[in-house]
């Protein structure tokens, strides 16, 4: 693994947008408060209607911003959001060796972008690495206490705000056909090591397909086949407006929130980076707050599956 940070702005944001333009202001907010330099929007065509005049103002918003050139690529037709992140990386990665990634409801700390890119230049040589997240679960913080690093190891994939290699995307694969083979040769995966949702998730995903707009069970799908990690930060650093709105439409407030954590955060210069493996004690903390209830799981499950509806 390589120990030197990466040049500020030498990693491209992929931004992915579709409706939200009241969630994508603050957005582009939080964007420019990180100081990237270069910026791709991959805006998704409206579904019907009823969404041309919100996918318009998301374009005005995107195309008078006046603190960053964005290169644009929009869609005349609908490809909803799992194609529409496959498409726009595959696109990315033929002329970059990284990306980070946001989508349009998805808010960063500052100092997000910083960190990741440094992650990414110092776990490139990683291959069990998969990639990387600004996104700390708020589970208890005791699990953390003494413990040396800055960030740990866990086998779960974060599509809130990540970051990612070209060569450790392209080795994913999103042919439900093909996973589906592969699942079911691997007797020995074990996909709550993962969280207590991933079983589910993965045969509602992959096996079922009647969950959509799951491009991010696909990914979390190969990182159990593959043995991989994502590198997750002791601090969050991501605010999800989108959240809240998916929850609600099963009818009950959500039972956490995020927030950024500014007082945990670390001397971005010197941040600790942990080694390619399991820190059983913070590992255990973390997958048990996917440990809920069969009631709170069957609740969070349909808010994920309507939440993805939306946003096709």
């Amino acid at each position: 693994m390589g120990s030197e940070p990466s040049v500020a702005g030498s990693v491209p944001v992929a931004l992915f947008v579709y409706r939200r333009h009241e969630q994508l202001r603050r957005t582009l907010a939080c964007l420019r408060d990180s100081r990237i330099e270069q910026l791709y929007v991959f805006s998704d065509g409206p579904r019907d209607a009823a969404a041309e005049d919100d996918v318009a103002t998301v374009r005005e918003l995107v195309s008078g911003l006046d603190w960053i050139e964005p290169v644009t690529f929009a869609q005349t037709d609908n490809l909803g959001l799992s194609e529409s992140i496959r498409s726009g990386l595959d696109r990315l990665f033929k002329s970059h060796d990284a990306a980070v990634v946001v989508e349009d409801d998805v808010c960063v700390a500052p100092e997000f972008y910083d960190y990741a890119c440094r992650a990414l230049a110092h776990y490139a040589g990683a291959g069990r690495v998969a990639g990387i997240t600004g996104l700390r679960y708020p589970f208890s913080r005791r699990a953390l206490d003494d413990y040396p690093f800055d960030v740990f190891l866990s086998p779960r994939f974060s599509s809130w705000a990540w970051a990612t290699w070209k060569d450790r995307w392209e080795r994913f694969v999103f042919d439900h056909g093909a996973l589906r083979a592969q699942l079911a040769a691997r007797s020995d995966l074990r996909p709550e090591r993962a969280g207590a949702d991933m079983r589910w998730m993965i045969e509602q995903a992959v096996v079922e397909e009647s969950l959509t707009g799951a491009w991010d069970v696909s990914c979390a799908a190969n990182m159990l086949l593959h043995d991989q990690y994502f590198v997750t930060p002791t601090w969050n650093m991501v605010e999800n407006s989108g959240l809240l709105e998916g929850t609600h439409q099963t009818g009950r407030a959500p039972a956490w929130r995020l927030a950024w954590e500014p007082e945990h955060r670390p001397e971005l210069e010197a941040l600790r980076f942990a080694p390619v493996a399991e820190d059983a004690r913070v590992l255990q903390a973390y997958v048990k707050f996917f440990a809920l209830s069969r009631r709170q799981t069957l609740i969070t499950a349909i808010g994920r599956l309507r939440h993805a509806v939306a946003r096709q």
